[in-house]
C-alpha cells in the first residue's frame, strides 16, 4: 500500500506535463541553430547517489553539439533571437528508511520568447516543444536507469530538431 501511495506521489511532481511535440510544435524548431541549456539543481540525496546536475548538463550539451546545435552560455542566450532554452528538470525521491525504492521523474521542454499576434508588444516566455514526462522507480544502484531516460528526452529533441531542419542531418 506504502508502494501505491509513493507511485502516486511520484505522478504528482511538479506539474503535469503533457506532450507537445507534434508536427504544430516542431515548426518551432525550424532554423533554430543554438539553444542554452539550463539542468535543474537535483536534491542532496540525488547527488550522493551520482546522478549530479554537472554529469546530466555535459552529457545533453555533448549530445546537441553532436546533432550540429550551438550551446550557448548564459550571456550568449540572453542576445540570442527568441532566447532558446532547453530545460531539463529531473526530481529523485527516496521511498522508505532506507531507501528501498527512489522514484523519479525526468522532465525535458524548450522554452522560447513569443509574441501574441493580435498585440505585438506583448511578450512572454513559453514551452514551444516538450514531451510527456517520465516516471518511474528504480531501486537503489539502479539510476543508470534515471540517466538512460535523460538520453532518450534528449534524443527525441534532437529527432524532432532534425524532422524541421532536415539539410543538417
Amino acid at each position: 500500500m506504502r508502494l501505491v501511495f509513493a507511485l502516486a506521489g511520484a505522478l504528482a511532481l511538479g506539474a503535469p506535463a503533457l506532450a507537445i511535440d507534434t508536427p504544430n510544435e516542431r515548426l518551432s524548431l525550424g532554423d533554430l541553430t543554438a539553444v542554452h541549456v539550463v539542468v535543474d539543481d537535483l536534491s542532496p540525496a540525488a547527488e550522493q547517489q551520482g546522478v549530479t546536475r554537472a554529469a546530466l548538463q555535459a552529457e545533453v550539451e555533448d549530445r546537441l553539439k553532436r546533432a550540429g546545435l550551438i550551446v550557448l552560455g548564459a550571456a550568449a542566450a540572453l542576445k540570442a533571437a527568441g532566447r532558446p532554452t532547453l530545460h531539463l528538470r529531473v526530481e529523485l525521491v527516496p521511498f522508505g528508511e532506507p531507501p528501498r525504492l527512489w522514484i523519479y521523474s525526468v522532465d525535458l521542454t524548450l522554452r522560447q520568447r513569443t509574441q501574441l499576434t493580435r498585440d505585438r508588444t506583448v511578450e512572454t516566455y513559453t514551452i514551444t516543444w516538450g514531451d510527456t514526462r517520465q516516471v518511474g522507480a528504480v531501486e537503489p544502484g539502479g539510476f543508470g536507469a534515471v540517466r538512460e531516460r535523460v538520453r532518450a528526452k534528449v534524443e527525441e529533441f534532437v529527432r524532432a530538431w532534425q524532422t524541421v531542419n532536415e539539410f543538417r542531418q
